[in-house]
């Protein structure tokens, strides 16, 4: 894939530099021919050339291992997709009775629980049990947002509820199951859930900016620990791993050895056109049919994408909390170098009604909150973040603001850079009469609170 990689090379030490992204490792699978790569260095302060290897966070594309996971045991007649996850976590679990395996996996269960992340400094203090089981008892038996299966909010802890039913079903440890029901046959030999595993190979470090937004080294800066995440983030965010076992990865979960139903539509995300499988988001690439995660933890972004009917498989990793924009550039290299048509989605003007009705503030949980008000352009919105503020022993995910955002679908909006180029989408809940009462940032359900 000679083109590819001089394409890749050209491109990307410009990108690190300019969105002051440390390192990144980048594979692509292209009509059965592979590149893996890597650029810049693992550590700052250390600095160690990243290369196809290198192990980074993944964050969230751990979820669909979870997934590959439960389409294994699905298969097996181990689990059922529909049966409610209650009676195998016990009478005294506190869980919804109403809510199943798909429900947990696809994100419609209706359990929020943010304080996962808002008091895991404390929830962790004093070498507490981080087990996938001990997570259950600091959310389940609180109310759920909406009744199981008639809405969608991306959850966390609905990921740990699905893994902690994993594991009474099978009576074995996630981690192991996870070695043996995919690791091991998707060939992914240097993936792990550790540290323990991961201090015998090149590792990224983590990092974000200076104020000067030069790249920092991030040293417990998180709601982990020290680097490695909790037990119960394993199955949701804690696998580490490299491009070229994403690679690997990725041409197991299309094959006649993957788990059958991964890519199955199991739900709506809320917003037209996207679904989720077996925890993969599934939309179009291209105007192709896609497959999809991206990840995000402390000191890293992710992302991987399949389009199977090109032939096409891209991992990006980087070791950067702000390499979002670094990756969202980065797919157009490899896009264009696919020949896959990279045209921007159309949009339009807000209409004045619609943004009269979007105005207002919505309730983010931990995160804070956020406004909609009127965007310094004609038809656009801007989206103010009021961050929330930590109390002791607690850690606060920092919110990003955006200053455009336009009309992206029938229930959508989509932020722009100051050069239009399109961010992420924003889904609203528009009631008959017209108002909105809740929009989707970032994938969670977030009500209107004025």
């Amino acid at each position: 894939m000679p083109d590819l990689r001089a394409r890749l090379d050209s491109a990307v030490p410009d990108l690190l530099a300019e969105h002051r992204v440390p390192g990144a490792a980048v594979g692509v699978a292209l009509d059965g021919r592979t590149c893996a790569t890597g650029y810049g260095v693992t550590n700052v302060a250390h600095p160690i050339a990243v290369d196809e290897n290198t192990l980074f966070q993944v964050g969230s594309i751990s979820k669909t291992l979870l997934g590959a996971v439960i389409g294994r045991l699905l298969e097996q007649g181990v689990l059922e997709l529909d049966a409610p996850v209650a009676p195998l976590l016990g009478p005294d679990s506190g869980l919804d009775e109403r809510i199943t395996l798909r429900h947990t996996i696809t994100h419609t269960s209706g359990i929020d629980a943010q304080n996962m992340i808002a008091d895991a400094p404390r929830l962790l203090a004093g070498h507490a049990d981080d087990s996938i089981q001990a997570s259950l008892r600091h959310f389940a038996g609180r109310p759920v947002m909406f009744d199981p299966g008639t809405n969608f909010t991306y959850s966390g802890p609905g990921i740990m509820v699905a893994a902690a039913a994993v594991e009474r079903a099978t009576g074995r440890h996630y981690a192991d199951l996870l070695r043996e029901l995919v690791i091991e046959p998707a060939g992914m030999e240097l993936t792990c859930t550790s540290a323990d595993e991961a201090i015998f190979h090149r590792v990224a470090a983590p990092h974000g900016h200076a104020p000067d937004r030069s790249p920092e080294l991030l040293v417990d800066r998180g709601w982990q620990r020290h680097w490695q995440l909790p037990g119960w983030d394993v199955p949701g965010g804690g696998v580490v791993s490299s491009a070229g076992d994403l690679l690997r990865y990725a041409a197991w979960s299309v094959s006649e050895a993957a788990p059958k139903r991964l890519f199955e539509p199991l739900a709506s995300q809320g917003i037209a056109g996207h679904d989720i499988g077996l925890a993969w988001h599934l939309g179009e690439t291209g105007g192709r049919p896609a497959m999809s995660h991206s990840g995000l933890t402390i000191g890293y972004a992710s992302r991987l994408v399949l389009v199977p009917s090109t032939g096409l498989a891209y991992a990006v990793l980087t070791n950067s909390l702000h390499g979002e924009e670094f990756i969202r550039d980065l797919e157009k290299v490899i896009l264009d170098a696919a020949d896959v048509d990279t045209t921007a989605a159309s949009t339009r003007p807000v209409p004045s009604d619609l943004a009269e009705a979007l105005q207002g503030t919505y309730d983010c949980g931990f995160y804070g909150t956020v406004s909609i008000v009127p965007g310094a352009r004609p038809g656009e919105l801007a989206i103010t973040a009021n961050g929330a503020r930590a109390e002791e022993d607690q850690y606060v995910i920092e919110l990003e603001g955006a200053d455009r955002a336009v009309l992206a679908g029938p229930d959508s909006l989509v932020t722009l850079s100051e050069d239009g180029a399109q961010g992420s989408l924003v889904g609203f809940v528009r009631e008959d009469d017209g108002t909105v009462s809740a929009i989707r940032y970032h994938g969670r359900l977030d009500r209107r609170i004025a």
